[in-house]
């Protein structure tokens, strides 16, 4: 219903409308209830009962009235509708507002006639508050939209990751066997599309990170030579498949010691490195850093990849770093892949206060540049002790077995593939294993037996991974128990999940798809082998009686700082604690504790929880074994 105009004697007269209150009677109450929340007179009261012809006089009223009901509550605050405007008779404007209270057992509504300017100034502060509600709402809206965003994608990673733990391992499993060749070839192409679905999900999740603004940058010491060693180590066997060669240089006036990130840059080198592999048939690759021409600042450096490929047409240039695109739709049926690990490289470039670009000529192959802003650490003195050893050899799984004979392990897993695959992972260690198909049924296990070692699915019914494994902790704490190392197998990657379950008392987190080596490497620093060995016995120098048993009691009270730092994630406090000790442990007579903090030293720069949970785990082990012998 649209307003009508209304004459002023019409007005004037909705005082004499059955159900208004007697004018001077509210006037009397009226200071002390209406004035203490900002309404000033002139005041026209009326009844909230009076008659409906009211709201076909006041139009606007209609809309006000179903706001009006929380205020007709004994002790209620007053509602304030918006304001709205009525023509006089006149032809002048009157600005009206309504106001709904309960007064003395019975409910009013007050109608008010404003002056212009008082009307103008709150209606400026009325559209303040929209605009401001405006902003609100859609940032609420927005946040609300990300976390759907990323609650989605943690629980598609966790679906799709389960069956394909399954398919990858059972697929490892099978290439170990005798198998003829047509059986083997199918064996490698699941392996290998396997292999190639893991690897999407993984960037897509990465690409969803950094667009969310999740991704922050660390900012710790480095050596760059490192940084493209382990890149480099990283895309060897494939670069070896195709007989490609692979070389870095370094320009001279570079700092080999920067400050960073050394993991995400590694990262777009790698990014880089494995896009160029795929379209090079032939010839090689080559990574190149030398100082930005472009700017003279200390630590800003341009890198660069050279292949020998199949390059890139001239007017496709500028699209090979968008989302989901290549250069030519043929490129995806021809070799595979998304253009997801561009994206990333992009952004993270960015990230680091850089920009990224690709020169190339179709057929003879392509070069992709990035510049990056990094700091220069003070010291620049060399600290290699000996030539570096690119890439780290892993003992065969034979050895591992071996290694793993005897441990006594409880399984729990809701999963019946998960479950067989883990025990084929097994089955030629020697190892006992019991199965628990739920965290309850776990706990009961644990509290009847003793374990060595507990692998602890994270979803399952009943109760859950992380619910049973505080359990455990309970029962170890009421116990006086030592902690048993319980190992998460969980289809989740998210940092956050991992910060969970250290939480929850997760020695560490073995993410699905888990190979068969990782998952034995895992297991050998908690098996009898390990066990068996003779308490390590250190003699004590003349002269350092005092200072090498207070020197051990500090590292171990950094034992608990080490976990608590895993635990929130903090990768950067347990680098310096463990720099600190690789520095000084060969000086007290321990050089044991000096190559173990240099390997956690590495893993906390490469962000690698498990292999720290490990690590501190190993370090713990040694200085709680450690035994001082004196000279006599």
């Amino acid at each position: 219903m649209s307003p009508r105009p209304m004459k002023t004697t019409e007005y004037d007269a909705l005082r004499d409308l059955p159900g208004v209150l007697d004018l001077a009677a509210f006037e009397r109450v009226a200071d002390s209830v209406f004035r203490p929340v900002g309404l000033t007179p002139p005041w026209l009261p009326l009844a909230a009962d009076c008659p409906v012809d009211l709201a076909e006089r006041f139009a606007m009223l209609e809309f006000f009235l179903p706001d009006f009901e929380a205020a007709w509550v004994p002790d209620a605050s007053p509602v304030t509708s918006d304001i709205w405007t009525e023509s006089g008779g006149e032809g002048d404007e009157l600005y009206l507002q309504a106001t709904a209270v309960c007064l003395r057992g019975r409910c009013f509504l007050v109608l008010r006639s404003l002056p212009k300017r008082l009307q103008e100034s709150q209606q400026r502060g009325n559209d303040n508050e929209l605009a401001e509600e405006r902003v609100r709402r859609y940032k609420d809206i927005a946040e609300r939209a990300n976390r759907a965003k990323t609650d989605f994608l943690n629980n598609m990673s966790h679906e799709i990751r389960t069956p394909l733990n399954a398919v990858i391992g059972l697929a490892d499993v099978l290439a170990s066997t005798p198998l003829t060749t047509d059986q083997r070839k199918c064996v490698e192409v699941t392996q290998r599309n396997g292999i190639a679905l893991l690897t999407l999900i993984n960037e897509i999740l990465d690409l969803s990170k950094v667009e969310s603004g999740k991704v922050e940058l660390e900012s710790t010491d480095m050596d760059l030579r490192d940084v493209i060693d382990h890149a480099l180590e990283v895309v060897d066997a494939r670069a070896t498949a195709k007989g490609l060669a692979l070389r870095s240089d370094i320009a001279p006036g570079v700092p080999f010691y920067l400050i960073g990130d050394p993991n995400r840059l590694r990262q777009v080198i790698i990014n880089l490195l494995g896009n160029s592999i795929k379209f090079t048939e032939s010839g090689g690759l080559h990574v190149t850093v030398e100082p930005n021409p472009e700017d003279g600042r200390p630590g800003c450096l341009r890198f660069a990849v050279h292949d020998t490929g199949i390059g890139i047409a001239p007017d496709k240039l500028s699209a090979v770093f968008e989302s989901f695109t290549q250069a030519d739709s043929s490129t995806t049926r021809k070799y595979g892949g998304t253009g997801l690990g561009l994206t990333i490289s992009k952004q993270l470039v960015e990230l680091m206060n850089g920009r990224i670009w690709v020169e190339s000529t179709l057929g003879v192959g392509s070069t992709f540049f990035f510049t990056a802003q990094l700091g220069v650490q003070a010291d620049q003195t060399e600290r290699r002790a000996a030539p570096h050893q690119a890439g780290v050899a892993h003992a065969p799984d034979k050895d591992l077995e071996r290694l793993v004979a005897g441990l006594r392990i409880l399984l729990a897993d809701d999963s019946d593939d998960n479950r067989f695959l883990i025990l084929s992972y097994l089955r030629g260690t020697q190892a006992a294993v019991e199965i628990a198909e739920n965290g309850q049924i776990a706990v009961e296990l644990f509290r009847a037996k003793h374990f060595d070692v507990v692998l602890m699915d994270v979803e399952m019914p009943v109760m859950d991974g992380y619910t049973a494994t505080r359990e455990i902790r309970r029962l170890e704490h009421e116990r006086g128990a030592a902690r048993t190392p319980v190992l998460a197998l969980t289809a989740h990657a998210f940092a956050d999940m991992a910060a969970k379950g250290i939480e929850a008392g997760f020695t560490a987190m073995l993410t699905k798809p888990i190979r068969k080596t990782t998952l034995l490497e895992a297991l050998v620093p908690y098996a009898p082998v390990g066990r068996a060995l003779p308490p390590a016995r250190v003699l004590v120098e003349e002269g350092m009686e005092d200072a090498v048993p207070a020197y051990l009691d500090k590292r171990r009270a950094e034992i608990p700082v080490y976990r608590q730092a895993l635990a929130a994630g903090n990768f950067e406090a347990i680098r310096g604690l463990a720099h600190k000790t690789k520095g000084t442990g060969a000086g007290y007579g321990f050089p044991v504790l000096t190559e173990l903090c240099g390997t956690l030293e590495k893993a906390a720069e490469r962000r690698e929880a498990i292999d720290c949970g490990l690590k501190i785990e190993a370090l713990a082990h040694y200085l709680g074994n450690v035994e001082l012998e004196y000279s006599k």
